[in-house]
């Protein structure tokens, strides 16, 4: 890339992508964001992966960001290029997952003016304002790097979530001059120190302690603090569906999942004082189909979060605590000293609540779940959309490490999997992954199976076909005194499809099989696509 004088903005973006450490870039090149695709293509540091539509790039954007922790960086057209990354972006918002999209729009002295300049969406940098942290219209060129830098200090200082930047096509084109600046910058804030003891007294005369551990532990690496103020308590640990992997799940001390409120509400009644660290309380899990949250006014709550604006929005703390998890996990484990526990929990009768469900979880799932931890390695990621046995495995599937469980809770959106699980496959190329996925969502994202083909990407692709949207049909039959309709699907041969992309495709004859076809998928050298035909209904208690 040009060092001197008179860079492009292009140059300039790639630039400043480059120094604050970016290796992976997603995205598809249009006539207006060329002048990226140019620098890009002019240095080696940075990888760039072309998807087969900007949905599947941003996707693969989450994928990168919740397998690894950095940012997943997207780069778009403008106008309907840009606008095909929004339902994306909604998960990564909901996820508070670090995504940056970098989009061109139109020249500058044409923003704005709806005059049907080519791929003009006027004002269009304000259709990612309500799914995004920050979104930023570039209006001078030299304010490129800037603004790019400034995208990351804000993501490791603040709420991860996603950002988006658009660039007038102009300014990407034309040289300029302007400042380099260093990346790296930012840091999240501490905890007040006096907060943090006044949480460490209340939790060491508590009797029966809890913690509810969410995914801000994980985004700030913060696990083994987490694992190690919960022994010296002696208090259980219940972790949300983005917090999964916080603390193995064969932990004794690790008790269920938030939503499953067959084995988590009886315990959380049963806290005296409850600290939930980087838990925002989502409503889905906590008002939704499986458990109705609320708090006793004898109980004490501590909530510890690096948002203000998460604390008390739904359950109101008797000690708000703002800041870094890591920090004030670290500094109240300080506080509390090296006493033993006095936990007063019947732990026998709390570890009779782990496996509840109800009589829906039949053998047949309990046996595929089973099936399925068998056949991959402790630190295998498992990519998630939204299916039968996706929404049992929300909560079911044993998780063991942080950042191996991949689900779109915020959203619930069909079509993540296939490219979330190629964005991870690229971030933990050391890693096993696979994609669980019905027929419905697969179609959603086929497209992607390309991809992975062209990267020979080892990734596994589960696809459990029953021919309908299931999970929909179910409700449908539930609420409307069994009438369906408008759910069946015409698929196609899937294996067959799988093969005609490039990719090793296979139909497994049943669950016993299953896991020796998992075993040698993972061995192969290229994607596969594994069909299992199975019809599973979701475990929601209407």
């Amino acid at each position: 890339m040009k060092t001197g004088p008179g860079r492009t903005g292009g140059e300039w973006v790639v630039d400043a992508l480059r120094a604050e450490g970016v290796r992976h870039v997603f995205g598809i090149p249009g006539v207006h964001n060329l002048a990226i695709y140019d620098a890009l293509l002019g240095q080696s540091e940075i990888a760039h992966v072309l998807a087969r539509h900007e949905a599947g790039a941003a996707f693969m954007a989450d994928g990168y960001a919740r397998a690894s922790g950095a940012p997943g960086v997207v780069v778009v057209t403008t106008g309907p290029g840009a606008t095909n990354a929004l339902t994306p972006l909604v998960e990564s918002y909901a996820g508070s997952m670090p995504v940056l999209v970098v989009m061109s729009d139109v020249a500058s002295h044409l923003v704005g003016r709806d005059v049907g300049a080519l791929h003009e969406v006027p004002n269009q940098i304000d259709c990612f304002k309500p799914v995004t942290r920050w979104a930023e219209a570039v209006t001078e060129g030299a304010a490129i790097p800037t603004t790019v830098h400034g995208a990351f200090d804000l993501l490791r200082t603040g709420r991860p979530g996603p950002i988006a930047i658009s660039i007038p096509n102009d300014f990407l084109t034309a040289r300029f001059e302007t400042t380099p600046r260093s990346g790296g910058h930012g840091r999240r804030p501490p905890c007040h120190v006096d907060e943090i003891r006044e949480a460490a007294r209340l939790l060491g005369r508590a009797s029966t302690p809890l913690v509810i551990g969410g995914g801000g532990v994980i985004a700030a690496g913060a696990e083994r603090e987490l694992s190690l103020v919960a022994r010296r308590l002696g208090a259980p640990v219940i972790t949300t569906v983005m917090g999964r992997g916080a603390i193995s799940e064969r932990d004794p001390l690790w008790h269920g999942v938030l939503p499953n409120g067959r084995a988590t509400e009886a315990v959380i009644r049963a806290a005296d004082v409850v600290l939930a660290v980087g838990c925002r309380f989502a409503h889905r899990s906590t008002q939704g189909l499986l458990l109705n949250l609320s708090f006793d006014p004898s109980q004490t709550l501590i909530h510890l979060d690096l948002d203000p604006t998460v604390i008390g929005r739904l359950f109101k703390p008797q000690l708000p605590i703002v800041g870094d998890a890591r920090d004030g996990l670290t500094r109240m484990l300080q506080e509390l000293g090296s006493g033993t526990a006095r936990t007063a929990w019947d732990h026998p009768w709390r570890e009779g609540l782990r496996s509840a469900a109800n009589s829906r979880y039949t053998a047949q799932i309990g046996g595929l779940i089973e099936t399925l931890r068998a056949a991959l390695p402790d630190d295998a990621i498992v990519v998630n959309d939204q299916t039968g046995i996706n929404y049992w495995m929300e909560w079911r599937f044993p998780v063991l490490l942080p950042r191996t469980f991949l689900y779109p809770v915020g959203s619930a959106t069909l079509g993540y999997a296939v490219p979330a699980a190629i964005g991870a496959k690229v971030a933990r190329p050391d890693r096993p992954v696979i994609c669980v996925v019905g027929d419905g969502g697969f179609m959603y994202s086929v497209n992607e199976l390309a991809t992975a083909v062209k990267y020979r990407l080892p990734v596994v692709f589960l696809v459990m076909n029953d021919d309908r949207y299931g999970a929909i049909k179910w409700l449908q039959q539930t609420l409307f005194e069994g009438r369906w309709g408008e759910t069946d699907l015409a698929n196609p041969d899937f294996p067959a499809l799988a093969r005609a992309f490039g990719a090793r495709g296979e139909r497994v004859s049943g669950v016993d099989a299953l896991g020796p076809a998992i075993k040698t998928a993972l061995a192969a050298e290229s994607p596969t696509v594994l069909e299992l035909r199975m019809a599973i209904d979701p475990p929601w208690e209407l």
